[in-house]
Protein backbone atom coordinates (compact mmCIF):
# COMPACT_ATOMS: atom_id res chain seq x y z
CA UNK A 1 0.00 0.00 0.00
CA UNK A 2 1.15 3.32 -0.76
CA UNK A 3 1.41 6.41 1.04
CA UNK A 4 -0.82 8.55 -0.92
CA UNK A 5 -3.15 5.54 -0.32
CA UNK A 6 -3.31 5.42 3.48
CA UNK A 7 -3.44 8.98 3.78
CA UNK A 8 -6.58 8.88 1.52
CA UNK A 9 -8.05 5.63 3.34
CA UNK A 10 -7.35 7.43 7.19
CA UNK A 11 -7.99 11.34 6.57
CA UNK A 12 -8.34 11.34 10.88
CA UNK A 13 -4.28 10.00 11.24
CA UNK A 14 -1.07 12.33 10.08
CA UNK A 15 1.50 11.10 8.12
CA UNK A 16 5.34 11.75 8.59
CA UNK A 17 7.98 10.30 6.06
CA UNK A 18 11.42 9.54 8.19
CA UNK A 19 14.27 9.20 6.13
CA UNK A 20 15.67 9.82 2.82
CA UNK A 21 14.25 6.59 1.06
CA UNK A 22 11.52 8.57 -0.82
CA UNK A 23 10.83 5.18 -2.44
CA UNK A 24 9.10 3.58 0.83
CA UNK A 25 7.84 -0.08 0.53
CA UNK A 26 6.26 -2.68 2.90
CA UNK A 27 8.45 -5.30 3.66
CA UNK A 28 6.92 -7.74 5.14
CA UNK A 29 9.56 -9.27 6.50
CA UNK A 30 11.74 -6.65 8.16
CA UNK A 31 9.99 -4.10 9.97
CA UNK A 32 7.91 -3.42 12.95
CA UNK A 33 6.15 -0.43 14.99
CA UNK A 34 7.24 1.51 17.83
CA UNK A 35 4.44 3.25 20.00
CA UNK A 36 4.62 6.10 21.41
CA UNK A 37 2.26 8.62 23.46
CA UNK A 38 2.20 12.08 22.77
CA UNK A 39 0.28 13.98 26.05
CA UNK A 40 0.99 17.37 25.52
CA UNK A 41 -1.25 16.63 21.37
CA UNK A 42 -3.19 14.15 23.45
CA UNK A 43 -2.33 11.60 20.77
CA UNK A 44 -0.44 8.52 19.97
CA UNK A 45 1.89 7.90 17.66
CA UNK A 46 3.42 4.26 15.88
CA UNK A 47 6.59 4.77 13.80
CA UNK A 48 6.85 1.86 11.47
CA UNK A 49 10.59 0.55 11.11
CA UNK A 50 11.97 -1.05 8.43
CA UNK A 51 15.64 -2.78 8.45
CA UNK A 52 15.73 -0.73 11.61
CA UNK A 53 15.15 2.23 10.69
CA UNK A 54 12.28 5.20 11.07
CA UNK A 55 10.34 5.24 7.42
CA UNK A 56 6.55 6.32 8.66
CA UNK A 57 5.06 8.08 11.30
CA UNK A 58 1.60 7.55 11.84
CA UNK A 59 -0.42 10.09 14.60
CA UNK A 60 -3.35 10.00 15.42
CA UNK A 61 -6.32 8.77 18.10
CA UNK A 62 -5.70 4.75 18.81
CA UNK A 63 -8.75 3.60 17.24
CA UNK A 64 -7.57 5.03 14.02
CA UNK A 65 -4.21 3.67 14.24
CA UNK A 66 -5.52 0.42 15.34
CA UNK A 67 -8.06 0.37 12.48
CA UNK A 68 -4.87 1.31 9.97
CA UNK A 69 -2.85 -1.88 11.70
CA UNK A 70 -5.55 -4.08 10.84
CA UNK A 71 -5.70 -3.34 7.44
CA UNK A 72 -1.55 -3.79 7.20
CA UNK A 73 -2.14 -7.32 7.09
CA UNK A 74 0.38 -8.31 9.72
CA UNK A 75 0.28 -11.87 11.59
CA UNK A 76 -2.42 -11.67 14.24
CA UNK A 77 0.01 -12.30 17.17
CA UNK A 78 1.83 -8.54 16.49
CA UNK A 79 -1.30 -7.25 15.50
CA UNK A 80 -2.44 -8.39 19.44
CA UNK A 81 1.11 -6.48 20.75
CA UNK A 82 0.41 -3.48 18.92
CA UNK A 83 -2.81 -3.41 20.30
CA UNK A 84 -2.15 -3.76 24.08
CA UNK A 85 0.62 -1.13 23.28
CA UNK A 86 -1.54 1.30 21.58
CA UNK A 87 -4.17 0.68 24.85
CA UNK A 88 -1.49 1.87 27.23
CA UNK A 89 -0.08 4.39 25.38
CA UNK A 90 -4.41 5.90 25.46
CA UNK A 91 -4.17 5.39 29.05
CA UNK A 92 -0.53 7.35 29.26
CA UNK A 93 -2.35 9.78 27.47
CA UNK A 94 -5.52 10.11 29.29
CA UNK A 95 -4.02 10.61 32.40
CA UNK A 96 -0.98 12.42 31.46
CA UNK A 97 2.06 9.54 32.50
CA UNK A 98 4.58 8.43 31.22
CA UNK A 99 5.05 5.83 29.00
CA UNK A 100 7.49 3.03 27.51
CA UNK A 101 6.72 0.82 25.17
CA UNK A 102 7.75 -2.94 26.48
Amino acid sequence: MKRSELEQKYPDLTFEEIGPDEGWDEDPVGYCFVIEAVPFRRQVRATAMVDDLPRLALTGDSVGLRKLLVDWDINRDHLAYLAYELGRAEMAVRHDLPFLQE
